[in-house]
């Protein structure tokens, strides 16, 4: 759940402009996701999440649901077997593992919330970011865009599947460690109207 949360913010972080020169393809990606984004109030959508740890054979598949809401607000809810819950609140992170009765509380830095990287998206993008390779093919409507990091944290690449709307449809990460994960999202709803009842953890 923690790294699904990082992922979010290393999204946003490649959105945020820089000095650099822009590969054309890359950044006409970026401003389509961008875009997506700076356009909407909220979303919700469906997940179905496949984890592939590196020392394991067999894939932890759970389903669940996301739903954003400007300024600050995350949820991403598994349902079980693998239930657990995740609330942001700007930079105040909360994950709760209901069958175990055990509720998690994180204080992000400031410049780590979630208003922050939001206001980012009110601009246009005129430059690739300065943190992070980006690449990017369409074919069609549809775009898949790769990341990554130059850091040498725990995430190795990202891969974001994303339609003319800057809708997201599939996301890829890929870990260091060799762990890998598939999120896939289907019936996303943007401007749903999500109140903040939307986002409780219990």
């Amino acid at each position: 759940m923690k790294k699904v949360l990082l992922v979010v913010l290393i999204i946003f972080t490649c959105l945020a402009p820089s000095a650099h020169a822009a590969q054309d393809k890359a950044l006409e990606a970026l401003e389509t996701l961008r875009h997506g984004f700076a356009g909407m109030s909220d979303f919700t959508a469906e997940i179905v999440q496949e984890k592939q740890l590196a020392l394991m054979k067999r894939k932890m598949v759970s389903k669940g649901v996301v739903r954003f809401k400007k300024p600050g607000m995350f949820f991403m809810e598994l349902f079980p077997p693998y239930a657990s819950r995740l609330l942001l609140r700007d930079n105040v992170l909360t994950i709760r593992l209901p069958e175990q009765g055990v509720t998690d509380r994180i204080v992000l830095p400031p410049e780590e919330s979630l208003e922050k990287w939001f206001s980012y998206l009110a601009k246009p993008l005129t430059a690739l970011p300065e943190g992070a390779d980006v690449r990017a093919e369409r074919q069609g409507g549809n775009w898949t865009m790769q990341v990554f990091p130059k850091s040498k944290g725990g995430i190795k690449e990202l891969q974001i599947s994303f339609d003319g709307e800057g809708k997201i449809k599939r996301l890829v990460i890929e870990e260091r460690n060799r762990d890998r994960t598939v999120i896939r999202f289907a019936n996303m709803r943007r401007n749903a109207g999500l109140k903040d009842k939307d986002f409780l953890l219990e």
